[in-house]
Formats: C-alpha cells, sequence, structure tokens
C-alpha cells in the first residue's frame, strides 16, 4: 500500500483523536503505510526521523500483542505521532528544537520499554484490565472524530456567513468553549481542533462589526493587488495545474524518461551524478548556489522529489511527468516533476497576497494575465534538502 505524504499525515490525525484503545490489521496497515511514506519525507532530518523509527517499533509490538497491549503503548505511539504531525505542519526547520523533542521522547521511550521487561519478567503476563483513564471517558464525546467533524462543519458554515450583528453569538460563545475543553483535554495532541479554535476565534472578534460588505471588498480587492518589481516566472503544469515560480529558483531543468521517472519514485530522491555530462562539470550544469558546489561533493549529493499543495495540485507525484526542475533558494534544494514546463518566461508587475496551500498568491502579468505563484521558500523549507557542504 503507497500513501501520499498528506495521505499519511491525515491518516495519523485520525488515530490520534480516536477514542478506541485498540489496533484492527487494517488500521495498523494503514500507519505502516504511512510511517513508510514519512520516513521517506523526513529522512534528511535525524530527529524526526528518530522518532517515526521508535513509532514504528511500538507499532510493531502492538500488532504482536493484539487485545493485550497496554494501554501505556498507544499513548506513547500518540504522542509521538502528534509530535510527527506538528514537525510537518510547522513551516520552520528548528534542528536544536527538533533535537530536545527527540530526547524528551526518547526517555519516555526507554520508560516504556523498561517498564515492559519487568512486566514479562515479573511473570505479569495478564494485562492490566483496559479500562480507560477517567480523563479519556471524560472527552470521549468531545474528541470522538464525528464531534470533531461537526464542529469543523459549524465553524466552516459560520466563517462564510455574511459578517452582522445578527450573527448567533451564543453559537459562537458555545462552540468556543466546546473546543477549548477539547483543546485541554487533548493537550498537544496534533493541531486540528487548535486551527478550528482559531478559526472560530477569529470570527468572534469580527463578528460584532457591522459594514457593507460588497463595498469593502472592492476596497480591500484594490489595496490588495500591489505594484512590485519586475519579477520573471515560469510557467509549469503539475497534473492540471498550470501554476508558476520565480526564474531565479531555477537551478535547472531536465527532460525525465519513464524508465528513470520509476527508478526515481522508487527512492522519492534524485542522484545529482545523474546530470552530470561527458568531458563536463557537473556544476557547470546548474544556476544559483548549487553552482558554487565542487563536482566531487555535487556527485554525493541526492535531492528530495516535492510535493507541493493547495490549488487542486495533485496529492501525489505526477504520473504523466516528463520533466524535472531543481528548485533552490539559499542553502535549500528540492525537485519538482512536471507534465510541461513553458519554454518562455513571463514578467510579473503586480501582485495579490491570497495564500492557499504552498501558492503565495497572484501575479499579474504586463497584460493584466493571472499568474498562480507558488511559494518556492515555504515549499522548499518543507519538503526540501538543506544542503551544507
Amino acid at each position: 500500500m503507497i500513501l501520499s505524504i498528506e495521505e499519511s499525515i491525515q491518516r495519523l490525525k485520525a488515530e490520534i483523536i480516536a477514542q478506541d484503545w485498540t489496533l484492527s490489521q487494517k488500521r495498523i496497515t494503514l500507519l505502516e503505510a504511512s510511517f513508510t511514506c514519512l520516513k521517506q519525507r523526513f529522512k534528511t532530518r535525524k530527529a524526526a526521523f528518530a522518532i517515526l523509527i521508535m513509532a514504528g517499533s511500538v507499532l510493531d509490538y502492538i500488532k504482536r500483542r493484539g487485545e493485550n497491549t497496554p494501554i501505556v503503548t498507544i499513548d506513547f505511539l500518540k504522542e509521538a505521532m502528534a509530535h510527527i504531525v506538528n514537525l510537518y505542519e510547522d513551516g520552520n526547520f528548528n534542528p536544536e528544537q527538533e533535537e530536545k523533542l527527540f530526547r524528551g521522547l526518547y526517555s519516555r521511550f526507554s520508560s516504556l520499554k523498561q517498564q515492559i521487561y519487568e512486566d514479562k519478567t515479573a511473570g505479569n503476563s495478564d494485562p492490566a484490565p483496559r479500562t480507560l483513564p477517567k480523563s479519556v471517558q471524560e472527552q470521549k464525546t468531545t474528541l470522538s472524530p464525528d464531534a470533531v467533524s461537526k464542529l469543523e462543519n459549524k465553524v466552516t458554515a459560520l466563517g462564510r456567513q455574511s459578517i452582522s450583528p445578527a450573527l448567533d453569538k451564543e453559537d459562537i460563545i458555545r462552540l468556543t468553549q466546546d473546543l477549548q475543553s477539547s483543546l485541554e483535554q487533548a493537550e498537544d495532541v496534533g493541531s486540528t481542533i487548535r486551527n478550528l479554535l482559531d478559526d472560530l476565534m477569529s470570527i468572534r472578534e469580527t463578528s460584532t462589526i457591522c459594514y457593507n460588505e460588497e463595498a469593502n471588498q472592492n476596497i480591500s480587492a484594490r489595496q490588495e493587488i500591489k505594484i512590485c518589481p519586475t519579477t520573471e516566472l515560469r510557467g509549469l503544469t503539475i497534473g492540471d495545474v498550470h501554476i508558476y515560480i520565480r526564474e531565479s529558483s531555477i537551478a535547472l531543468i531536465r527532460p525525465l524518461s519513464r524508465k528513470k521517472k520509476k527508478e526515481y519514485l522508487h527512492t522519492c530522491n534524485i542522484p545529482l551524478k545523474d546530470f552530470n555530462k561527458f568531458m563536463k562539470s557537473l556544476a557547470a550544469q546548474f544556476k544559483g548556489p548549487l553552482a558554487k558546489i565542487i563536482d566531487k561533493k555535487l556527485k554525493k549529493l541526492s535531492l528530495p522529489i516535492m510535493l507541493p499543495n493547495g490549488l487542486d495540485l495533485p496529492q501525489t507525484v505526477d504520473e504523466n511527468g516528463t520533466k524535472l526542475v531543481v528548485l533552490s533558494n539559499g542553502h535549500w534544494n528540492g525537485i519538482l516533476i512536471c507534465t510541461e514546463i513553458d519554454n518562455k518566461t513571463k514578467n510579473m508587475v503586480k501582485f495579490k497576497k491570497a495564500v492557499n496551500g504552498d501558492f503565495a498568491g497572484i501575479g499579474y502579468s504586463e497584460d493584466g494575465e493571472e499568474l498562480s505563484l507558488l511559494n518556492v521558500v515555504s515549499l522548499l523549507r518543507r519538503e526540501g534538502f538543506m544542503t551544507m557542504v
């Protein structure tokens, strides 16, 4: 079974908030597939990769024990998965903070192993009764997937309403209290509830403002579109979506054969030595930061295949991809697989911020054409490789 990164993260979130303290074989299989995908995603980040290794070990133990799994192992697994979700959703990579997080979790992992060992040597083959802690029983209704889904639908519906004094404040306050209660009980288990609460608090703060919505939207639209320095953009097609990136972020463009694509998708990485040409410097193939690295070191590097999200982009690597684009920003590097790449560039002279996944907003060409601009920096920070050579 192969899952995309987004599918893997969603699977982890579903298990984090699940109230069933037993894992069926199907759910274990889905988690194993998720861990496999995420290990590939985090293989350049030692601490995050180590957390996934620990989580995988605990999952294997749970798989062997079945119904006799102690609750403490499920608790640890949920905590480890919550950390992985948070690390993925946090766009800022902080190696020191990540290492500190790993050390704390490893300490609890060691304690868990010791506890299991002591129970085994004491001949306590019969596990403690699988009674849920009182705090868990209390949050069963509040944190169930159905309850969270209903709350999310209500928050979304409220957010789509025209802002006016007629908005039901009691409903907003009640939902806010429900989410706050859930968040206190869930502690740092994922970001789903926290994000919903942030959305709801934003709605609550603006619900008392009464104004002519249409007039203000027109004013806001005029204010958002700003003149920007002329910026050269290159168009790419991924799946059925046409996007644009800064030409200055492109380090290399190459055709991609079906055979090579199959090989690269198996490892999710592309070795830079594959771009070498006979009697020509490898560094000379690139533009930007990679061009400054000597050939000897470049030939040892591999870059990850990245998967941007937002604006209906596919959740898996483009199956019809025939081109690859190496992107660079400072020390961060990664590769996109595309169906098509425009031969000519376009100049962006205006810009309107409209964040959607990895998209920064809408650029406007000199003739007024709208260009969906990908935020290369955020994509590289999340899925790229930091090259320090």
